[in-house]
């Protein structure tokens, strides 16, 4: 029998060991509770009465939101690495976060500097808002107080309207009629005597305070009636009221952030600065200046010069000025030796009766130009409107230049005036009643030239696309 081979068993195939990850387990994220106490520890504070200007801080710092994000979620993610567990990713709630966060924070940068009560002002909106911050309450003080000889009152007014008129004797006498914004008559009481108007003396110096913000935030308003010798020097800082002065004997001066300033018979000079609203000056001894953000201007009878500087939104109406009228704005510069006679500008147009030169109206933005009985020196350029001059009959004639880029320029002269002509015009036509001046057609364009009389006077007329008319007045 044949020997039967054995070999032992093969060996058992390998067994390959699998590594199975354990379930994941994710880290909740901190950064959502760290937002909402922080927006409560903010609304905690206010109700406990911390105030502070938030919304221009968070308008100045809400990067550091995104930075503080940053580096939670690269501490959390860190920590979750180390302990085991899986960092989540952003979800749709943090990605909305954040986009809220970026929002909020460009709009709060962008608003922050905005003065609101100035927007508030500008739109005339009242401060109770039809009663939702509070009821009015009325109450009516009076204040007397010895005013000092050929002394100098300063009124500082946050709100109110202020009426200055000239008193009997040397006593300062303070009509106040005060609207308080409250819950309760009892809360106006409270804020009433909290904001009592002020007076300090101080040498030849005194000081009306009506200290309308005496109550914090509570709307306060004190329309006051003045009563100062005349001859007293005025100085007033107001934020929103409009200002009236009558009768004065010495100089005013009027510092207004919303309102209409009216002064009637002033002795000394008078200077204005207004950043919204309207004035109106007559029978002004001195020089009289206005500047800032002007709504209209209505000036006449002045014996002094009129600085006139700033931004003018309506109409500019000047009549009956001694002295030197000066005007500079970001579309007008305009200086005028007086104006006897009237002078209006408007948003479109400019109309001027009886000018004394030398003269010099520049124009930035279009206008149509009608002046007549002008008289001296006259420079008159313009970019965009029709120009007429009518030139006085007074002999012999100012240096006259006029310029216009797209317009057409009537000159009117006296007959028996004495003067040299160039005019030229790109694309338009020259006409004279002046037979001694010469009309040349040629190169596209017209040209006029010559003399007429003495030829004393030099007359320079410009136009690119407009025509070009000398008559005879």
């Amino acid at each position: 029998m044949a020997s039967q081979n054995t070999y032992p068993p093969p060996p058992p195939p390998p067994q390959y060991q699998y590594s199975v990850p354990p379930p994941y387990r994710y880290r909740r994220s901190i950064t959502g509770p760290l937002v909402l106490i922080v927006i409560g520890l903010v609304f905690l504070l206010r109700n406990f009465g911390f105030r502070f200007p938030f919304w221009h801080f968070f308008g100045h710092w809400w990067p550091l939101l995104l930075i503080l994000f940053g580096v939670i979620r690269l501490i959390e993610y860190s920590m979750s690495q180390r302990q085991g567990y899986r960092s989540g990713g952003l979800g749709a709630g943090t990605i909305l976060l954040l986009i809220l966060i970026v929002a909020v924070g460009l709009s709060a940068h962008y608003s922050s500097d905005i003065d609101w009560g100035g927007v508030r002002d500008h739109i005339q909106m009242d401060d109770d808002l039809g009663g939702i911050f509070g009821t009015a309450f009325t109450f009516d003080d009076t204040l007397q107080q010895t005013f000092p000889a050929h002394g100098n009152l300063r009124v500082v007014c946050d709100h109110g309207s202020l009426s200055i008129a000239p008193a009997d004797d040397n006593t300062l006498r303070v009509v106040v009629h005060k609207k308080v914004y409250a819950q309760s008559q009892n809360d106006a009481n409270k804020y009433n005597d909290g904001t009592k108007p002020q007076v300090t003396v101080t040498g030849n110096s005194v000081v009306l305070n009506a200290n309308t913000n005496g109550a914090g935030e509570h709307g306060v308003e004190a329309d006051m009636e003045i009563f100062v010798p005349r001859d007293a020097t005025l100085d007033i800082a107001s934020k929103r009221g409009d200002v009236t002065a009558n009768n004065r004997k010495a100089d005013v001066k009027v510092a207004l952030q919303h309102g209409d300033v009216t002064l009637n018979d002033v002795s000394g000079a008078v200077n204005i600065s207004l950043q919204s609203g309207s004035v109106r000056a007559s029978k002004i001894a001195g020089d009289l200046e206005v500047e800032g953000r002007i709504d209209n201007a209505t000036i006449d009878e002045v014996a002094g010069a009129v600085h006139l500087n700033g931004d003018f939104f309506d109409d500019i109406r000047l009549s009956k000025i001694a002295k030197t009228v000066t005007f500079k704005s970001s579309r007008s510069d305009m200086q005028i030796a007086a104006v006897p006679g009237d002078l209006e500008i408007a948003g479109d147009e400019v109309r001027g009766n009886d000018l004394s030169g030398p003269s010099r109206l520049i124009f930035i933005r279009s206008k149509d130009v009608h002046i007549e009985n002008v008289s001296g020196d006259l420079q008159l350029e313009d970019t965009n409107g029709d120009i007429e001059v009518r030139a006085a009959d007074k002999l012999p004639l100012g240096r006259i230049s006029i310029s216009s880029k797209h317009g057409a320029i009537s000159l009117v002269l006296p007959p028996k005036a004495g003067f040299q002509v160039q005019a030229a015009t790109s694309k338009g036509d020259i006409t004279s009643e002046f037979e001694a001046l010469k009309i040349d057609h040629s190169n596209g364009s017209t040209r006029a030239s010559g003399a007429v009389g003495n030829g004393a006077s030099k007359l320079q007329i410009n136009t690119d696309t407009g025509d070009i008319r000398i008559t005879k007045g």
